[in-house]
């Protein structure tokens, strides 16, 4: 029995660590762990499958053929696969020449239309100065006849020239270009149109003066330019260049419709045996020795005096001939004949231009 004023203390209770959670944010370095699983081993026996006949579903189309059809295509086109074609042709002496009152000089025009404006034209249209084939006479009076000849022919043109100041400069100089002093004997074409029939030359350059360098000069004007041509053969021509193939054994008229002489270019193809040609009109032969053979042409220009197959110079061949200047095409109507001993099959080429003084 509990004595009064004295107690026992009660039994302590354990209850265990206490835990509490506060929120934080805690950063950890890189690392690796390492893998716990334990290896695994997977074995497959060994297994031998055999299959019987057996067959599988085409996936190829169906093929069908056909024979002795005949098939019709509707226009189509097709993407050319060719690369692009350029072909550069020479531009035809008087291609440029637009308009009566003009001159073409190997290709650059002056005169009406341009700033080389027209003012005179001199030794164009006169006979040029004739060289006589007369002889004099030892005894008695006068001289014998001979046949004449014209002297180069000497062709002046007086311009004016105008053109906006900024393009002055240029345009004198644009003429300077095409008017140099030649380097060669090589003569250039001359096609001038007075009024609406141009004819040509072959010509060199003599003389070019734009004029005195006046007050006017730095305006755009220069007054009183000359350019001068010399022409070694005087005829003028037309720009039409006839061509005709003569067959053999047949007399073929050609015709020269200008007022003077002109000298054709002919071409002999072989095979042909001592090729003969005559103008019955003028009573003129020239021949050749030789045979042209079947992959071989004859060339032959009078003017020029030469004789050519190939390269080789064949005017030692020349048989029973007049000399080679003194065949040509009269002023008119000329009887041509062709022969040879064999051979001749291709007959002859003419080609030649109407001449005039």
């Amino acid at each position: 029995m509990a004595r009064l004023g004295r107690a026992h203390p009660p039994r302590s209770v354990v209850l265990g660590r206490q835990r509490f959670a506060l929120p934080a944010s805690i950063h950890l370095p890189a690392f690796e762990t390492e893998a716990e699983f334990p290896p695994l081993t997977v074995t497959i026996p060994d297994a031998r499958i055999h299959l019987g006949p057996f067959e599988t579903e085409a996936e190829f189309p169906q093929l069908t053929f056909s024979y002795g059809q005949h098939v019709t295509l509707p226009a189509f086109e097709t993407e050319a696969e060719f690369p692009a074609l350029t072909v550069t042709t020479p531009i035809l002496p008087g291609a440029n020449i637009t308009a009566a009152g003009q001159i073409e000089w190997n290709g650059f025009v002056l005169g009406s239309g341009t700033p080389y404006r027209w003012r005179s034209l001199t030794g164009w249209k006169s006979l040029p100065t004739i060289t006589p084939g007369n002889v004099e006479r030892s005894t008695g009076h006068g001289s014998y006849p001979g046949r004449p000849s014209g002297q180069e022919r000497i062709i002046t043109y007086a311009t004016r020239i105008k053109a906006p100041r900024a393009e002055f400069e240029q345009v004198i100089q644009d003429l300077e270009d095409v008017t140099g002093l030649p380097d060669t004997e090589e003569e250039f074409p001359l096609v001038i149109r007075e009024l609406e029939t141009p004819y040509l030359v072959y010509a060199q350059i003599r003389n070019r003066d734009p004029g005195p360098i006046d007050p006017t000069y730095r305006l755009g004007i220069a007054s009183n330019g000359v350019v001068q041509w010399v022409a070694s053969d005087p005829r003028r021509y037309g720009l039409t260049r006839r061509g005709v193939t003569i067959p053999r054994d047949i007399p073929t008229e050609l015709l020269n419709a200008g007022n003077t002489g002109s000298h054709p270019l002919i071409r002999i193809p072989g095979p042909a045996e001592t090729p003969l040609l005559t103008n019955q009109t003028l009573t003129r032969i020239i021949g050749f020795g030789r045979s042209i053979l079947a992959d071989e042409v004859l060339e032959v220009d009078p003017y020029g005096a030469t004789a050519r197959i190939g390269d080789v110079n064949v005017t030692g061949d020349l048989t029973g001939s007049v000399p080679l200047p003194d065949f040509l095409l009269g002023a008119g109507i000329n009887r041509i004949l062709y022969t040879c001993a064999s051979g001749g099959d291709f007959g002859v080429d003419f080609l030649w231009r109407d001449a005039r003084t």
